[in-house]
């Protein structure tokens, strides 16, 4: 055998090589696999960026001023940083609920709903998904979101002015290059997680009072406060705060809510009494949830489900609930929510209507109040059983919603036209114009019922297009991926049954006698042609480096098996030669190793595939062991109930809030049981089913003081 080279090609004087020569061989060989092995997986890696992380932003597009009067002549903005709608909506132990200024508002006045975040719950994504209307670029998870990786457009852009009060984690990243806007932050030592956080959201209050206050005597900042497409942001932080210092089940977390629900009243009142107008929105919502052990970040319902109120200018009424309850379920496109489950009856909200939205569908409902071009990034649709319009009015709201994505649309088709050589348009929205021809002409006619499903369709059929081109490369970045990996598992089988087994030397032995020929140079040749090809393809597409080295790595691993080709063939040819009984059992091991891995994917969302693995293994073990050790029957069984038992693990909830008594239960059940079994250990002997599983070996109990230490010890730390 060879010893140069990463795979070592063969040599037919390999059965002569001595032990010390074949050990450094394999020393080498493995030293290049580890180093291949580390830059394989460090390449692949960042394929997930290409294929998943990958900017939804565009630039170029043109706005998509809305024509329809405005409804409001400001908007507030109140965003209760994790806060669950649960928690929000529920009553506390004495029957009282935490928000009693919003529900009447809900009750009286607005509208109400659960707003859908989608992962990454964080307050960055979340607060982008609301005011921009699009959810986070994913890239930025690379910077911790701190910073704009990218420019994107968003509501406060296209504001007359904003102000905008609360954290300077979230405030900066919408202010802070924004030229018409009043902003301003507290320091970060203010977050202390050691005591009560609400104080925070109270300092938000107190600035944006006191810049009213100041109004009265400064009339340039008065005349500022009069204009139209005013935005008003208030960020509460002290709910998330509280929720990850003392869980959401706390009295600082719950008694949070009630502050936040004085806030909105009190923000409420002033700008009445401020303005005397009736020209204000109000929207109080929150960026994500919190879970049962103070955090967030996953997919979770406690921290998807935010509330969502909405009220004053604009916006509907309350009504009951109808059988023809308006719903947009026909319109989602990244989250498929309607409602996540039935609203609770201790909400007391079920007889009320409810107009669930996802996250993003905030921002194109604030623009369409303040009667702004939507965000020109926004992916939101327009929820309209929150808007108080003229039929017509609502026709040409989600008409201009719809244009603005389907600018987005377009701009992406023509950039990824610009840059391929074989483009794949997408078919449905061929047509477009002759679509919007067409619905102008049915608003022309006053046909608003048909324009109207009309435009929803069409929107619907620009978000799939937009979904097409976010992933245009995906099934060519994942089969290239896919094979190289399959490629490097296929190396390493060929280097451990070169290495590590008989195989090698049995195989030459019996090809010894068939004509030899040597592909390894011929193999590396077409691998060098194809990946120049493939190069030469990728650049004049224009694509990423990492495209390049997506493809070399697999290029490179294939050729490298091709280059085995000589030792696989004698491979096959051996195994050919075997009984099929080694070769049906050979493919079983493969099924069911292939069984396994696809059980291993699927249970990281269906945990109940656990269940039914520790039911099956439960009596498949019962009857090998009853089997294998028949003298020994209650072992068996034994096993058979404890893999019965912990089948119901996984049956649980992923996240249990702390709770004391079911530790203290589980002590004084460890105690039990090993108390139980020192003493059948004791007295089995009397006993068939215990002396089966306690005693078959013919010898006394011992180390008593053994485990009486272990017990001391055990109860210690219980």
């Amino acid at each position: 055998m060879d010893v140069g080279g990463i795979l070592g090609n063969r040599d037919s004087k390999q059965g002569k090589l001595n032990i010390p020569r074949r050990r450094k061989w394999v020393k080498r060989r493995e030293t290049w696999l580890v180093i291949l092995g580390v830059i394989l997986h460090a390449v692949y890696m960042l394929s997930i960026f290409d294929i998943y992380f990958k900017t939804p932003i565009v630039h170029g597009m043109d706005l998509v001023s809305p024509r329809f009067s405005a409804p409001a002549k400001r908007l507030v903005l109140l965003v209760a940083d994790g806060l669950r709608a649960d928690k929000f909506f529920e009553p506390d132990s004495d029957g009282n609920f935490r928000a009693p200024f919003l529900r009447s508002v809900i009750k009286n006045q607005g509208r109400w709903g659960v707003s859908h975040a989608r992962p990454p719950t964080e307050s960055r994504p979340g607060h982008v998904a609301i005011i921009a209307g699009f959810y986070e670029d994913p890239s930025a998870v690379t910077k911790g979101w701190k910073a704009n990786p990218v420019e994107f457009d968003s509501v406060f852009n296209r504001s007359r002015h904003t102000i905008s009060y609360g954290s300077p984690d979230i405030v900066p990243i919408f202010c802070g290059a924004l030229p018409h806007s009043t902003w301003a932050t507290y320091p970060h030592e203010f977050e202390d997680f050691a005591t009560d956080a609400s104080f925070l959201d109270e300092w938000s209050f107190d600035q944006f009072q006191n810049l009213l206050n100041k109004s009265n005597e400064d009339p340039k900042l008065r005349r500022l406060l009069e204009q139209d497409n005013l935005v008003v942001f208030l960020h509460l932080l002290g709910c998330d705060s509280n929720g990850h210092a003392h869980r959401p089940f706390s009295s600082i977390y719950l008694n949070n809510v009630k502050v936040v629900d004085h806030i909105a009243e009190r923000v409420y009142n002033l700008l009445e009494n401020y303005y005397k107008d009736n020209r204000t929105s109000y929207i109080f919502t929150a960026d994500h949830g919190m879970s049962d052990k103070g955090s967030h970040g996953d997919g979770h319902p406690t921290n998807t489900d935010t509330p969502l109120v909405v009220w004053g200018a604009g916006v509907k009424h309350p009504r009951p609930v109808s059988e023809k309850e308006h719903s947009d379920h026909v319109l989602r496109f990244i989250d498929q929510h309607v409602h996540d489950a039935p609203t609770p009856k201790e909400w007391g909200l079920d007889g009320i209507e409810r107009v669930d939205v996802n996250q993003a569908d905030i921002a194109p409902l604030m623009s369409t109040l303040l009667g702004l071009p939507c965000p020109v990034n926004s992916v939101g649709n327009l929820p309209l059983g929150y808007v108080d319009m003229k039929k017509e009015e609502e026709v040409e709201a989600v008409l201009a919603n719809t244009k603005q994505i389907l600018n987005q649309f377009l701009r992406k088709s023509h950039i990824k036209h610009s840059h391929s050589l074989y483009f794949t348009p997408f078919k449905p929205l061929a047509h477009y114009s002759s679509m919007l021809n067409h619905i102008e002409d049915l608003l022309n006619a006053r046909d608003y019922k048909v324009a109207m499903q009309l435009s929803e369709n069409l929107r619907s059929l620009a978000l799939q297009g937009l979904h097409y081109f976010q992933t245009y490369d995906l099934l060519m970045l994942m089969t290239v991926i896919t094979l190289g990996y399959i490629g490097w598992m296929v190396f390493l089988v060929l280097h451990v049954l070169q290495a590590y087994t008989s195989f090698s030397r049995d195989i030459f032995m019996e090809e010894a006698v068939h004509q030899k020929f040597n592909t390894g140079k011929q193999a590396q040749l077409f691998g060098c042609l194809f990946m120049a090809v493939v190069s030469l393809l990728l650049f004049l597409e224009g694509t990423p480096p990492l495209y390049h080295a997506y493809f070399a790595m697999t290029v490179f691993l294939w050729t490298q098996i091709l280059d085995e080709y000589k030792f696989i063939k004698a491979l096959w040819r051996h195994l050919s030669g075997k009984k099929p009984d080694f070769v049906i059992k050979l493919l079983a091991i493969g099924a069911v190793s292939l069984i396994i891995l696809e059980l291993l994917v699927h249970s990281f969302t269906e945990r109940i595939l656990y269940t039914w693995c520790f039911l099956v293994v439960g009596l498949i073990a019962c009857i090998y062991l009853y089997k294998l050790i028949p003298w020994r029957s209650g072992i068996p069984v034994f096993i058979c109930l404890a893999c019965w038992f912990l089948s119901l693990f996984t049956l649980m909830p992923a996240e249990i809030p702390d709770n004391n008594k079911l530790v203290i239960a589980s002590g004084v059940m460890i105690v039990v049981v090993g108390l139980t079994a020192k003493w059948l250990d004791l007295h089995a002997a009397g006993n068939k089913c215990w002396y089966g599983i306690c005693n078959h070996e013919k010898r006394q109990p011992g180390f008593q003081c053994t485990f009486n230490y272990r017990l001391f010890w055990l109860g210690y730390h219980w």
